[in-house]
């Protein structure tokens, strides 16, 4: 495959948000296993704010390119892939690397591009749900017949855990800040949420959970 030139966001170094600059460089031909990737669209998480600020301890060391998801259309296939073709449309994450307009990535990193969904809900899906799935599957050991607390149950991830315990077949409670985050949550299915208060150990006790 030729090399191509693509444009990229990169910061010299963490520290600033304001040291993030538009730039265009090479990227290289395709390596075994690859597809490239035209990118479409672009996840914006906590990490990448904390990587560029300089308060995330896994960011790379020196210049890098933040973003940890994207999604976009296949544009090239390295010659050893044939699960892929030009032209599908996927989701992928990376570590870091996902700000530019084309990226190279293993296929095991990436996820066809569900049906009816558009570049942006697949740019916005795989961080969240798969840290939500981390927790509760790995760090929480979950099983059908536990009962899971979220907290901050309308964010992101705290709604991709609240989502997983139903499908998955347990039972779950969310905490909230607010009223209005209750009524969103309630139009997503849930009815068990709380609106959290100084003393939370004495307002979850009186609960009839």
């Amino acid at each position: 495959m030729p090399d191509t030139t693509r444009r990229v966001w990169k910061s010299p170094k963490a520290g600033a948000i304001k040291r993030l600059v538009l730039s265009e460089e090479l990227l290289p031909s395709l390596k075994a296993g690859e597809v490239r990737i035209r990118v479409k669209a672009v996840g914006l998480n906590f990490a990448d704010i904390f990587a560029l600020t300089g308060l995330y301890s896994a960011t790379p060391t020196g210049a890098f390119i933040p973003g940890l998801e994207f999604s976009g259309i296949i544009e090239a296939v390295a010659a050893d892939e044939d699960n892929l073709k030009v032209g599908d449309k996927v989701m992928g994450v990376t570590r870091f690397g996902g700000y530019v307009s084309h990226i190279h990535s293993a296929t095991q990193y990436l996820q066809a591009l569900p049906e009816g969904w558009n570049f942006e809900q697949g740019a916005a899906y795989l961080v969240q749900t798969l840290t939500a799935w981390y927790a509760l599957m790995e760090l929480g050991q979950f099983k059908k017949q536990h009962h899971v607390l979220v907290h901050s149950a309308a964010g992101g991830v705290g709604l991709q855990a609240m989502k997983l315990v139903r499908a998955l077949g347990g039972r779950v409670t969310g905490t909230v800040s607010s009223q209005q985050k209750v009524d969103f949550l309630k139009q997503q299915g849930f009815n068990h949420i709380l609106v959290r208060v100084a003393d939370f150990a004495k307002q979850l006790a009186e609960q009839e959970l």
